[in-house]
């Protein structure tokens, strides 16, 4: 954006993205990226991380994703759908990655330890968090993506849809399953104990 004395205008963080990505697009604008960046490191990095299971490659998934973002922002044919959009390209990422690997899923970590206020208190929240972790690992590919994107990331049924490239129903019934199955993991695993 210019400014009607002919400078540059600068995005402020209470830029839309619809505007930071017409920056970004448009005029290459560094500051429109670092903002978007900053407002979506958090949850695209947790999003990677509880995918891949691993901080170190988590990390390197996450530069890359950014790194497609900045050279692949004309392709967001819709600037005010950045979130689905760069969370599609995480997802795609990770996908890409596991089948590089070619492992089966393994478990995921959360990476973000709470604080509690007392030691047992600790001990009995990392338990249900490694619980869950194993849970989510052992579910499949495609219910574990949509349950880290409704639960962990916030996107909307329609935004994960967008992001996904699948059918708004296909989001539900792979939710429905989801939930199902974490209730019968967790049962599971809470008995083993």
């Amino acid at each position: 954006m210019v400014s009607t004395d002919g400078s540059q205008v600068q995005p402020d963080t209470g830029s839309s993205d619809r505007e930071l990505v017409t920056l970004l697009r448009d005029e290459r604008s560094v500051m429109a990226f670092e903002t978007l960046m900053k407002r979506y490191e958090r949850p695209i990095f947790g999003f990677i991380l509880r995918q891949v299971g691993d901080r170190g490659r988590a990390e390197d998934l996450f530069q890359e994703t950014f790194l497609r973002i900045y050279s692949r922002v004309e392709t967001c044919r819709q600037p005010e759908s950045f979130k689905p959009w760069a969370f599609a390209i995480a997802a795609n990422l990770c996908r890409n990655e596991a089948r590089r690997q070619h492992e089966e899923p393994r478990e995921r970590v959360n990476g973000h330890a709470a604080q509690q206020p007392t030691p047992e208190g600790a001990a009995q929240s990392s338990e249900a968090r490694q619980r869950i972790a194993r849970a989510l690992g052992r579910l499949p590919e495609a219910q574990r993506e949509v349950f880290i994107l409704y639960h962990y990331t916030r996107l909307s049924y329609d935004e994960i849809a967008r992001t996904l490239e699948v059918p708004l129903g296909t989001v539900k019934s792979r939710m429905n399953a989801a939930l199902s199955a974490l209730r019968e993991l967790l049962a599971e695993l809470r008995e083993v104990r």
